[in-house]
């Protein structure tokens, strides 16, 4: 009795060493960005710069993607962009990484749209307006019922 529970102990110590923490590997902890309650939108990744980014806005800025000349009350768009990492648990596949810019766009008072940077900087050096444009230029992901 005692050689089998020392055998299960001396493999669980075995096999319970084996298992690994990429986090503690990398020294690097993936962040997930809370949108609140905005909803998503769209996402896009850039290979050149290594960057993935999520948009996530509310119904008005939905409207204002359909027709960015239309005036909308209160949309609020934010673009969440990370940099890419080796996905640990699948060879040759990419996740979310170091969180590097929140962009955030929103209706200000006189209709006219603002642009803010949240956190970070954005990947490039491009002008509010270029940014405002890129970013107002995402297709929404059409998800079917």
């Amino acid at each position: 009795m005692k050689k089998i529970v020392s055998m299960l102990l001396l493999s669980s110590l075995i096999f319970g060493s084996c298992t690994q923490n990429p986090e503690k590997e990398t020294g690097k902890v993936r962040f997930m960005f809370d949108p609140g309650d905005l909803k998503f939108i769209s996402s896009s990744f850039n290979p050149d710069l290594q960057t993935m980014s999520a948009l996530y806005g509310n119904n008005d800025a939905l409207s204002l993607l359909a027709d960015p000349k239309h005036e909308q009350q209160q949309a609020s768009l934010k673009l969440v962009t990370y940099k890419m990492q080796d996905d640990p648990n699948y060879f040759g596949s990419k996740v979310n990484g170091e969180l590097i810019s929140v962009e955030h766009i929103s209706t200000g008072r006189n209709g006219k749209l603002e642009y803010r940077i949240l956190f970070g900087q954005t990947p490039t050096s491009d002008s509010k307006e270029h940014r405002i444009s890129l970013i107002l230029d995402y297709e929404p992901v059409r998800f079917s019922q």
